[in-house]
């Protein structure tokens, strides 16, 4: 078997000679394309870049276990390197916080919000693709100046994109293969695991989903370590997934207030997400450790995570409250989500059958549906249900910002937004009906260390979207001026100005994937049986 190395520079070299002949064809075009008007040749800083993404990472939980000595290694960038609250996007879900981290830009220009996609001719939900993104990822802005990255299992990354180095898709793998660029390692990956679409919780299932999970977090880590310190690479992005699923449906058995819960499963899983970090933070000083001199190194999660207690559910709320109907077409609002606060308006244009007016009738029912979220309480304990409620416009910029749901909801501590159903009767309120236990809030984590970096903690929180440009602005790449994002500051010393300037230019952010590939994707899965 050839060694992952030797594939690497084997495809690198027929890339490059293939890339000379096109480059000595019409350089002025290529340069063109890559940089725009305005732009610039990038200029190599002599650094190197690591990502190591621990999904659904919060100090609520992390910090405790440092003041008890269980995570060294974490421990040491929380004290002795820098750290920052990493502040999510809206809402705080994988899909589109890791998109927007790798991008640089918000949902609006990117066009993901969710795993799952308005078909609204259809009036479907469909599987979300890499195909959807619609901003360049940082790798594929490299691969324009012949760069190396090596991207291994980021969310939303299936399938790969064609790149200057290799590449395996992250979560969902809604196929069991095609997940690797170049192609061929998919044969040099014998054990890797893929990730299993819509997982949850079964009854006696704890002991079998447990196992799968670590199996598949030492898969991924021995692939990634791999990667990490025998290829060529200037930047190296991976991100486990394992802390987001264990903190969904084990947080029950680490913290039971207000949920009934088997005193024997308690028993036996109440350190499973404690364990499940001890590991991890053993994997991070793995990368600490294997990382050279130039290497600037970030550790990261897309979002933070607290525990569920009590569930609305969103469609029962807004058929009780008159604005269904028995036909989904003829309604006002709606809900397409399994989980998740994100209503949508059945507005005229916007739908085939829609039954809202643009303008002030939209306007109107936009506002009516705030006043009534925000007035929600918990008839068991009085307590507010919902935190924020933001119109999409509020929060989203971009081409795409009709692709969004209109309203979206921030829930209070303890509180999930799931489905439900119209006619269902009692009680509004339940637990929640799905295995979760935890969920996601917007508060994630963000430790760096290497050349350049100064140790300290960040007083205010950092933008997830100043991911993509740091990373570029330290590798000498021109900054796109329509990111979203900026170049931290405040991890670094001010020396880093003379060797990684942040030059912002015109840029294109704009992907160009035929719309043929994507309508090939689609149908595609629409042939899996499990999908359909």
């Amino acid at each position: 078997m050839m060694p992952f190395h030797a594939l690497t520079k084997r495809f690198r070299l027929a890339r490059h000679c293939r890339g000379a002949l096109s480059l000595m064809a019409g350089c002025v075009l290529l340069l063109s394309l890559s940089f725009g008007c305005g732009g610039a040749k990038p200029e190599p800083t002599g650094l190197r870049v690591a990502v190591i993404g621990l999904d659904g990472a919060t100090f609520d939980l992390l910090d405790p276990w440092f003041a008890e000595g269980l995570l060294p290694n974490l421990a040491t960038l929380r004290s002795s390197a820098f750290s920052a609250t990493l502040e999510s996007v809206i809402p705080a879900l994988s899909a589109p916080a890791w998109t927007s981290a790798v991008t640089g830009v918000n949902p609006g220009k990117h066009g993901v919000f969710d795993f799952e996609l308005l078909n609204r001719d259809e009036f479907i939900t469909e599987p979300a693709t890499s195909l959807d993104r619609e901003a360049k990822a940082v790798w594929e802005y490299l691969t324009d100046s012949h760069r190396s990255s090596v991207v291994v299992s980021i969310p939303l990354t299936s399938p790969p994109d064609s790149i200057d180095g290799l590449m395996i898709s992250g979560f969902p793998h809604l196929r069991p293969t095609g997940y690797t660029w170049p192609p061929e390692l998919e044969n040099q990956l014998r054990a890797y695991r893929l990730d299993k679409y819509g997982e949850y919780l079964p009854p006696d299932g704890e002991d079998a989903f447990l196992a799968n999970l670590n199996a598949t977090r030492e898969a991924r880590y021995r692939t990634a370590i791999e990667f990490f310190k025998n290829e060529e690479w200037e930047l190296f992005w991976t991100v486990f997934m394992g802390s987001d699923k264990i903190q969904h449906f084990y947080w029950q058995f680490m913290d039971p207030e207000g949920r009934d819960v088997d005193p024997v499963l308690r028993e036996r899983y109440q350190h499973a997400i404690r364990d499940h970090w001890i590991r991890v933070d053993e994997i991070v000083g793995e990368f600490l450790a294997a990382r050279d001199e130039n290497t600037v190194l970030f550790v990261v999660s897309d979002h933070g995570f607290v525990p569920v207690t009590r569930e609305l559910p969103l469609l029962r709320w807004i058929w009780d409250e008159g604005y269904c109907s028995a036909n989904p077409k003829k309604s006002r609002v709606l809900y397409f989500p399994h989980l998740g606060g994100r209503l949508t308006i059945n507005t005229k244009g916007a739908f085939d059958d829609g039954v809202v007016s643009p303008g002030e009738e939209y306007n109107a029912l936009r506002d009516e549906l705030r006043e009534k979220l925000l007035a929600i309480r918990d008839p068991d304990n009085g307590k507010q249900v919902v935190k924020n409620v933001y119109f999409r416009d509020e929060v989203y910029t971009g081409r795409f910002v009709e692709n969004a749901p209109d309203i979206l909801i921030e829930g209070e501590r303890g509180y999930l937004f799931g489905r439900g159903a119209p006619f269902q009767g009692g009680p509004l309120f339940k637990t929640p009906s799905f295995t979760f236990s935890g969920y996601h809030d917007r508060r994630g984590i963000l430790f760096a260390t290497g050349p350049h970096v100064k140790p300290g903690r960040a007083e205010t929180p950092i933008s997830l979207l100043d991911l993509a440009p740091t990373v570029l602005g330290l590798l000498g790449e021109v900054i796109p001026r329509d990111f979203d994002g900026a170049m931290m500051s405040a991890p670094f010393t001010p020396d880093l100005d003379s060797i990684a300037p942040a030059r912002i230019a015109k840029r294109t952010i704009k992907r160009d994937i035929p719309a043929s590939k994507r309508r090939e994707e689609k149908e595609g899965l629409k042939a899996l049986p499990y999908l359909r």
